[in-house]
């Protein structure tokens, strides 16, 4: 019994906790409001999970406005092209189901095929969301070239698959 239970165990592939960050203080310490966020960034919308509180929604708004603007300066773009021409949505800990090994945040696209997309978002968990930011933007990033490409409800690099097309 032993040796089953070693050999169905499988370590988890994340940390425990996120490094903090480094990085230039883009807010000069202070909180930043919602309305300061949209303006900066042109989300379609913010979401908050009904359970988190005000102290935790704060939190999480500062981090993923440095994060973004850290982002930013990293792809060489304005901020509010993050939005995707203010297509995307952001939400923090109000999407995800949780579970046994539940993702740390997740990209929701569009499958209907629909020209104007009604949920393309990012959603970052409560508890582990913060450092997964970037890798869900390129998801969005991914979707939402596919769909300038007339692939409605598709990824851009799933589109290349066995064409023998590099990404």
């Amino acid at each position: 019994e032993q040796l089953l239970k070693e050999a169905k165990f499988e370590p988890s592939e994340r940390r425990e906790s996120n490094a903090p960050r480094v990085g230039d203080d883009h807010r000069n310490g202070a909180d930043v409001t919602t309305e300061q966020f949209r303006a900066a960034f042109g989300f379609r919308g913010e979401q908050f999970g009904a359970s988190m509180p005000q102290s935790e929604r704060q939190s999480n708004l500062n981090q993923a406005y440095d994060a973004l603007m850290d982002l930013a300066g990293v792809v060489g773009v304005p901020p509010k092209a993050l939005s995707l021409n203010g297509e995307l949505g952001l939400a923090f800990g109000a999407r995800g189901t949780g579970g046994k090994n539940p993702a740390a945040a997740h990209y929701e696209r569009d499958t209907t095929g629909a020209v104007t997309p009604n949920r393309v978002v990012i959603n970052l968990t409560r508890k582990s969301g913060a450092g997964s930011l970037a890798h869900e933007w390129f998801h969005a990033v991914d979707n939402y070239f596919a769909r300038m490409r007339g692939e409605k409800a598709g990824m851009l690099t799933e589109s290349f698959a066995g064409r023998g097309e590099g990404v």
